[in-house]
């Protein structure tokens, strides 16, 4: 009887290990529908992010200045001693104008299509992203780079995200090559901006 007893309750205890178990792996599933678009929510998850940035910048500075001074000296006077030397007379006028003007305008966009991947996930459902993407050709290597926090909301159901909704997000574009050197000024030139 005490068998019977005992094998009983290995079976009940079987039993009910193999119904809690699934249970618990389902609900560590995060809830992700069967019928919706499986969005990247987890870390190591892959994110297409679609950098879309434009800057411009400008500034304008005009400074313009006036001085005028004069001075008039004129010294006469009489006398025996004085009679001999002509009547001493000074006029000095001096005016100093200044105007300047400065103006500076920058534009830069920048447009690319590339993956990053969940590095972590914050307690408050952010995403930490990080991807770089390096592209080499005829010997010009050009490397994207972008890093930052991304709500999950702001992730669409394709997996991506515009730069514009990644906080803190670095975003960097580097090239390396001919066409890079190309831009920069030669030795003399940079020679000449050094001593003027």
């Amino acid at each position: 009887m005490s068998r019977l007893l005992i094998t009983g309750i290995i079976v009940l205890i079987v039993l009910i290990a193999a119904i809690i178990a699934p249970a618990q792996t389902i609900n560590n599933v995060v809830a992700r529908s069967l019928y919706s678009d499986q969005k990247a929510i987890g870390e190591g998850d892959i994110i297409t992010v679609l950098i879309v940035e434009f800057t411009r910048g400008a500034n304008q500075t005009d400074t313009r200045t006036n001085a005028d001074n004069r001075t008039i000296v004129d010294v006469r006077s009489s006398g025996t001693f004085n009679d001999l030397l002509p009547s001493l007379g000074l006029d000095n006028d001096l005016s100093n104008r200044s105007t300047s003007s400065g103006k500076t305008e920058s534009r830069n966009s920048l447009e690319s299509r590339m993956t990053a991947v969940v590095t972590e996930v914050q307690e408050n459902g952010m995403l930490v992203i990080q991807g770089t993407r390096t592209l080499e050709v005829n010997g010009e290597t050009q490397t994207t780079t972008v890093t930052g926090i991304v709500r999950a909301e702001d992730v669409g159901s394709d997996n991506t995200v515009f730069s514009y909704n990644i906080a803190n997000a670095t975003i960097s574009y580097t090239g390396d090559g001919m066409v890079n050197d190309a831009g920069k000024p030669g030795f003399l030139t940079r020679m000449w901006n050094w001593f003027f």
